[in-house]
């Protein structure tokens, strides 16, 4: 996986955002006071953009739970997918490894098949079926955008231990850029539990802290 900023909106659009309302001094520090109160729509106004690769076709499904970041994905349609990469889960064993690779570039030899099936009058009657057949674990590229709030809300969730490996480690890459660019938001981002002191995983908690219903 690889995560590249494309373009970023910098600090002073917030600033200005967050002052104009209170007449206040323009600054980083009246931008830390407003979003520490809770006040969070001041993010909306910075935005990021990043070119996201190698990533699995299993998280783009992932993603698509989030309707307040913007993506737009390589198409299967149009695109030659016979020499994507598979994502590997990092705690499969190195023997079990070999295996799963090779029963990947066996579905692939499939997608390849359908690829070139005789009979069909164009390329793209050929890659529509073919691209039927690929599997969750075939890499794609995205590019990936969102305002600093819903990024800040994503990111929340993502952090979590219990999210998935690899939405885990975009999340953190992503917050580790959003960090150096936006720090007074994103510095001290963590998972939710983290702001309410609470788990809001009511069906399951990493042990970090107490689930809601045990709080109090």
């Amino acid at each position: 996986m690889k995560v590249l900023l494309i373009e970023y909106t910098s600090p002073l659009a917030v600033i200005k955002a967050t002052a104009m309302p209170y007449q206040s001094k323009e600054s980083i520090d009246v931008v830390s006071r407003v979003w520490n109160s809770g006040h969070r729509s001041i993010a909306r106004h910075g935005m990021a953009s990043f070119l996201v690769e190698g990533v699995s076709q299993s998280l783009l499904r992932q993603l698509s739970r989030h309707p307040h970041i913007n993506l737009t994905v390589k198409s299967s349609r149009f695109c030659n997918m016979d020499e994507v990469n598979n994502a590997v889960p990092p705690f499969i064993s190195l023997t079990d490894r070999f295996e799963y690779n090779d029963d990947y570039e066996t579905i692939m030899k499939i997608y390849h098949k359908w690829s070139e099936k005789d009979g069909y009058n164009n390329r793209e009657q050929r890659n529509e079926l073919a691209k039927l057949m690929l599997p969750l674990g075939s890499t794609t590229d995205l590019v990936l955008s969102g305002n600093y709030q819903a990024l800040y809300e994503f990111l929340q969730l993502r952090l979590c231990e219990r999210a998935e490996w690899e939405i885990r480690q975009l999340a953190n890459r992503l917050k580790y850029i959003l960090s150096e660019i936006m720090p007074v938001i994103f510095k001290e981002l963590n998972c939710k539990g983290n702001e309410l002191g609470y788990c809001p995983e009511i069906h399951g908690s990493c042990g970090k802290h107490m689930v809601k219903q045990k709080v109090g």
